[in-house]
């Protein structure tokens, strides 16, 4: 599949809610990050262990910014729009596996997981991708006791699939997936999405960008009938 995340980067930028807006990641969003992992409800569901000090989660944000800047993936950060806090770190990226496939994930502080503001921006971006990309599936993946993901992907219209198998800094984890298609999404958006007016993404696009689109390699792999699938993603650690 050729895409290109760099013009979904810069769609998405200009996308918002009533209470959210996207904006580009940026270094200064390590801190809060960091305060975020205080919590060790925030670290049970990580791939990645909890940092000991700043200097690590700034050293993984540089590495998200540059990956985004190379067209490697999407990374935004949403906060909110009456003060420019920070609330959530936003990421899109290539499936390993899957051609037509973009997974997404999301890092939200604790202080927002209340008051519906994951489910907004999970609406958000769901309807910012099909609307301002031509992604055919979203994808999401959480490890099995995290019921809060669960809920949160099915409440944007994701549909349960398989398990998966993933190597993560932590060692090997046992993932469920979720998926969405864009027909799918059509046929909710008249109903569900319409809760957050997503119609106004495609009212704030940039202006247009000629570009070649990246092309993301694909590697083949055979799914064996009721057992996990094994998948490897360099991007997932970044």
């Amino acid at each position: 599949m050729s895409f290109d995340f760099i013009e979904l980067s810069e769609a998405l930028e200009c996308s918002f809610t009533s209470r959210v807006a996207l904006r580009p990641v940026a270094l200064s969003d390590a801190w809060p990050l960091f305060a975020a992992t205080r919590n060790p409800a925030f670290n049970r569901h990580l791939s990645w262990a909890q940092p000991e000090n700043e200097e690590l989660v700034l050293k993984r944000v540089r590495l998200i910014m540059d990956a985004s800047r190379r067209g490697r993936l999407t990374a935004l950060s949403a906060v909110r729009r009456s003060t420019g806090e920070f609330i959530a770190l936003f990421r899109f990226i290539p499936h390993a596996t899957l051609n037509d496939t973009v997974e997404m994930g999301v890092w939200m502080h604790d202080k927002f997981w209340h008051g519906r503001y994951g489910l907004e921006l999970g609406q958000l971006c769901v309807s910012g991708a099909f609307s301002l990309s031509n992604v055919s599936r979203l994808l999401g993946a959480s490890t099995l006791d995290n019921r809060g993901s669960f809920h949160l992907m099915k409440a944007v219209g994701m549909t349960e699939g398989g398990l998966v198998e993933r190597d993560f800094e932590i060692g090997r984890l046992t993932l469920r997936e979720f998926t969405i298609t864009r027909a799918e999404w059509a046929a909710r958006h008249a109903t569900a999405f319409s809760v957050f007016d997503d119609g106004r993404v495609s009212q704030h696009l940039p202006p247009s960008r000629a570009t070649v689109p990246l092309e993301v390699p694909v590697v083949a792999m055979e799914l064996s009938a009721g057992a996990p699938v094994t998948v490897t993603d360099e991007l997932q650690h970044a």
